[in-house]
Protein backbone atom coordinates (compact mmCIF):
# COMPACT_ATOMS: atom_id res chain seq x y z
CA UNK A 1 0.00 0.00 0.00
CA UNK A 2 3.03 2.42 0.92
CA UNK A 3 4.32 1.91 -2.42
CA UNK A 4 0.98 2.36 -3.87
CA UNK A 5 0.09 5.85 -1.79
CA UNK A 6 3.81 7.03 -3.03
CA UNK A 7 2.19 7.67 -6.25
CA UNK A 8 -1.00 8.44 -5.87
CA UNK A 9 0.57 11.85 -3.25
CA UNK A 10 2.75 12.13 -5.97
CA UNK A 11 2.66 16.58 -7.05
CA UNK A 12 6.01 17.22 -8.75
CA UNK A 13 8.93 16.29 -11.00
CA UNK A 14 11.27 13.92 -9.29
CA UNK A 15 11.63 12.34 -6.01
CA UNK A 16 15.35 13.18 -4.24
CA UNK A 17 17.85 11.50 -2.05
CA UNK A 18 16.11 9.82 1.45
CA UNK A 19 15.91 11.72 4.57
CA UNK A 20 16.28 10.63 8.00
CA UNK A 21 13.85 7.60 9.28
CA UNK A 22 10.12 8.81 10.38
CA UNK A 23 7.31 6.82 12.20
CA UNK A 24 5.03 8.32 8.93
CA UNK A 25 7.29 8.32 5.63
CA UNK A 26 5.31 11.15 4.32
CA UNK A 27 5.74 13.39 7.27
CA UNK A 28 9.31 14.27 6.66
CA UNK A 29 10.41 17.67 9.24
CA UNK A 30 12.51 19.15 6.81
CA UNK A 31 10.22 19.22 4.22
CA UNK A 32 7.39 21.72 3.03
CA UNK A 33 4.29 20.22 3.99
CA UNK A 34 6.48 17.40 5.09
CA UNK A 35 6.82 15.77 1.55
CA UNK A 36 7.80 18.51 -0.72
CA UNK A 37 11.09 19.43 -1.80
CA UNK A 38 12.57 22.83 -2.90
CA UNK A 39 10.53 24.78 -0.90
CA UNK A 40 11.66 27.52 1.52
CA UNK A 41 9.20 27.10 4.43
CA UNK A 42 9.50 31.19 5.22
CA UNK A 43 8.05 31.61 1.77
CA UNK A 44 4.54 31.46 1.39
CA UNK A 45 4.33 31.90 -2.29
CA UNK A 46 4.69 28.37 -3.44
CA UNK A 47 2.28 27.44 -5.90
CA UNK A 48 3.71 27.64 -9.28
CA UNK A 49 1.03 28.47 -12.04
CA UNK A 50 -0.57 26.42 -14.95
CA UNK A 51 2.60 27.15 -16.98
CA UNK A 52 4.44 24.83 -15.33
CA UNK A 53 2.00 21.69 -15.71
CA UNK A 54 3.49 18.88 -17.52
CA UNK A 55 3.58 19.35 -20.95
CA UNK A 56 0.51 17.58 -22.70
CA UNK A 57 -0.51 15.74 -19.57
CA UNK A 58 2.29 13.36 -19.85
CA UNK A 59 4.48 12.48 -17.02
CA UNK A 60 7.76 10.52 -17.78
CA UNK A 61 8.76 8.35 -15.33
CA UNK A 62 11.91 6.06 -13.98
CA UNK A 63 11.20 2.72 -11.94
CA UNK A 64 14.63 2.13 -9.84
CA UNK A 65 15.73 -1.32 -9.84
CA UNK A 66 15.11 -0.97 -5.88
CA UNK A 67 11.19 -1.01 -6.58
CA UNK A 68 11.16 -3.53 -9.09
CA UNK A 69 9.65 -6.20 -7.16
CA UNK A 70 7.13 -3.21 -6.26
CA UNK A 71 6.83 -2.42 -10.48
CA UNK A 72 2.66 -3.84 -10.91
CA UNK A 73 1.55 -2.18 -7.73
CA UNK A 74 3.22 1.38 -8.84
CA UNK A 75 1.69 0.29 -12.82
CA UNK A 76 -1.48 -0.18 -11.03
CA UNK A 77 -1.15 3.48 -9.44
CA UNK A 78 -0.11 4.95 -12.74
CA UNK A 79 -3.53 3.26 -14.29
CA UNK A 80 -5.85 4.82 -11.61
CA UNK A 81 -4.69 7.75 -12.52
CA UNK A 82 -4.90 7.67 -16.43
CA UNK A 83 -8.53 5.74 -16.05
CA UNK A 84 -9.94 8.48 -14.06
CA UNK A 85 -8.16 11.74 -15.45
CA UNK A 86 -6.41 12.81 -18.88
CA UNK A 87 -2.83 12.40 -17.53
CA UNK A 88 -0.77 9.61 -18.83
CA UNK A 89 2.40 8.39 -17.57
CA UNK A 90 5.22 6.57 -19.85
CA UNK A 91 8.53 5.26 -19.33
CA UNK A 92 11.33 7.89 -19.72
CA UNK A 93 13.45 8.09 -23.26
CA UNK A 94 14.67 11.76 -23.16
CA UNK A 95 12.87 14.04 -21.30
CA UNK A 96 14.48 16.36 -19.12
CA UNK A 97 11.64 16.46 -16.82
CA UNK A 98 10.73 13.11 -15.30
CA UNK A 99 9.68 11.73 -11.76
CA UNK A 100 11.81 9.10 -10.37
CA UNK A 101 10.80 6.21 -7.89
CA UNK A 102 13.18 4.55 -6.08
CA UNK A 103 13.17 3.39 -2.25
CA UNK A 104 14.03 5.10 0.42
CA UNK A 105 13.62 6.47 3.81
CA UNK A 106 10.89 8.53 3.06
CA UNK A 107 8.13 10.22 0.60
CA UNK A 108 8.18 13.53 -0.64
CA UNK A 109 8.52 15.32 -4.34
CA UNK A 110 9.04 18.64 -5.95
CA UNK A 111 5.77 20.93 -5.67
CA UNK A 112 3.23 21.59 -7.62
CA UNK A 113 2.90 20.25 -11.37
CA UNK A 114 0.30 17.49 -11.02
CA UNK A 115 -1.58 20.01 -8.97
CA UNK A 116 -1.75 19.13 -5.29
CA UNK A 117 -0.78 20.30 -2.09
CA UNK A 118 -0.98 19.25 1.41
CA UNK A 119 -4.64 20.72 2.82
CA UNK A 120 -3.36 21.95 5.87
CA UNK A 121 -1.33 23.93 3.69
CA UNK A 122 -4.84 25.92 1.97
CA UNK A 123 -5.07 29.64 2.23
CA UNK A 124 -8.88 28.72 3.71
CA UNK A 125 -7.62 25.58 6.08
CA UNK A 126 -9.11 27.48 9.25
CA UNK A 127 -12.15 27.24 7.79
CA UNK A 128 -11.85 23.81 8.37
CA UNK A 129 -9.33 22.63 10.59
CA UNK A 130 -8.68 23.73 14.19
CA UNK A 131 -5.17 23.47 15.14
CA UNK A 132 -3.32 22.37 18.38
CA UNK A 133 -0.23 24.27 18.04
CA UNK A 134 1.03 23.05 21.25
CA UNK A 135 0.53 19.60 20.16
CA UNK A 136 2.84 19.84 17.74
CA UNK A 137 6.68 18.98 17.50
CA UNK A 138 9.11 21.61 18.57
CA UNK A 139 10.30 22.75 15.46
CA UNK A 140 7.47 21.70 12.69
CA UNK A 141 5.03 24.52 13.59
CA UNK A 142 5.97 25.67 9.77
CA UNK A 143 4.36 22.68 8.29
CA UNK A 144 0.86 24.22 8.78
CA UNK A 145 2.22 27.18 7.34
CA UNK A 146 -0.49 28.37 5.17
CA UNK A 147 -0.38 29.49 1.50
CA UNK A 148 -1.16 33.04 0.43
CA UNK A 149 -4.57 33.41 -1.25
CA UNK A 150 -3.43 34.86 -4.21
CA UNK A 151 -0.83 32.41 -5.09
CA UNK A 152 -2.56 29.36 -3.49
CA UNK A 153 -4.26 27.07 -6.09
CA UNK A 154 -7.45 25.30 -4.27
CA UNK A 155 -9.17 23.65 -7.50
CA UNK A 156 -11.65 22.91 -5.05
CA UNK A 157 -13.57 22.63 -1.57
CA UNK A 158 -11.94 21.63 0.88
CA UNK A 159 -11.78 17.56 1.21
CA UNK A 160 -11.58 15.55 4.30
CA UNK A 161 -11.14 12.05 2.36
CA UNK A 162 -8.15 13.59 -0.01
CA UNK A 163 -5.27 11.11 0.17
CA UNK A 164 -3.04 14.37 0.58
CA UNK A 165 -4.56 15.36 4.07
CA UNK A 166 -3.06 13.69 7.25
CA UNK A 167 -4.42 12.24 9.86
CA UNK A 168 -4.90 14.34 13.26
CA UNK A 169 -1.47 13.57 14.82
CA UNK A 170 0.53 14.49 11.84
CA UNK A 171 3.52 16.16 13.33
CA UNK A 172 2.71 15.33 16.67
CA UNK A 173 5.26 16.01 19.61
CA UNK A 174 4.20 12.22 21.24
CA UNK A 175 2.93 10.61 17.75
CA UNK A 176 -0.85 10.43 19.69
CA UNK A 177 -1.97 14.01 20.55
CA UNK A 178 -4.20 15.47 17.89
CA UNK A 179 -2.60 18.15 16.16
CA UNK A 180 -5.26 19.39 13.89
CA UNK A 181 -9.09 18.10 14.19
CA UNK A 182 -12.46 18.67 11.47
CA UNK A 183 -14.67 20.91 12.03
CA UNK A 184 -17.01 18.98 11.33
CA UNK A 185 -15.83 16.40 13.71
CA UNK A 186 -14.83 13.87 11.40
CA UNK A 187 -11.81 11.68 11.38
CA UNK A 188 -8.81 12.60 9.77
CA UNK A 189 -7.32 9.64 8.50
CA UNK A 190 -3.85 8.86 7.89
CA UNK A 191 -3.18 8.51 3.90
CA UNK A 192 -2.24 4.91 3.95
CA UNK A 193 -5.47 4.13 5.56
CA UNK A 194 -7.34 5.48 2.59
CA UNK A 195 -8.67 3.40 -0.50
CA UNK A 196 -6.71 5.99 -3.12
CA UNK A 197 -8.22 9.15 -4.64
CA UNK A 198 -10.77 10.36 -3.18
CA UNK A 199 -13.50 12.61 -5.96
CA UNK A 200 -11.86 16.06 -4.94
CA UNK A 201 -8.14 14.44 -6.00
CA UNK A 202 -9.36 13.13 -9.48
CA UNK A 203 -11.57 16.54 -10.11
CA UNK A 204 -8.66 18.94 -9.06
CA UNK A 205 -6.15 17.08 -11.41
CA UNK A 206 -8.91 17.37 -14.24
CA UNK A 207 -9.69 20.83 -13.60
CA UNK A 208 -5.39 21.30 -13.74
CA UNK A 209 -4.74 19.98 -16.99
CA UNK A 210 -8.17 21.00 -18.39
CA UNK A 211 -9.29 17.08 -18.82
CA UNK A 212 -12.96 17.23 -19.51
CA UNK A 213 -11.99 18.89 -22.80
CA UNK A 214 -8.75 16.52 -24.22
CA UNK A 215 -10.50 13.43 -22.15
CA UNK A 216 -13.50 13.92 -24.84
CA UNK A 217 -11.39 14.23 -27.67
CA UNK A 218 -9.24 11.11 -26.96
CA UNK A 219 -12.31 8.93 -26.36
CA UNK A 220 -14.16 9.51 -29.60
CA UNK A 221 -10.91 9.35 -31.30
CA UNK A 222 -10.56 5.88 -29.67
CA UNK A 223 -14.11 5.09 -30.84
CA UNK A 224 -13.81 5.86 -34.85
Amino acid sequence: MGTLLLLLALVGSSLALPFGQNADPMQNPDLFGGDMLGIDPNDKNVIPGFQLRWTAAVVPYVIDASLEQHRAKILEAMKDYEDKTCVEFKQRTYQKDYIKLFSGKGCYSHVGMMGGQQPQNRSDRDDFLTIYWDNIRPGLEDQFTKLQPHRNILMDTFDYTSVMLYGNTAFSKDNKSNTMVAKTGVRLYETYDKPGLSASDVKRVRKMYWCDEEWMKKEKQRKN
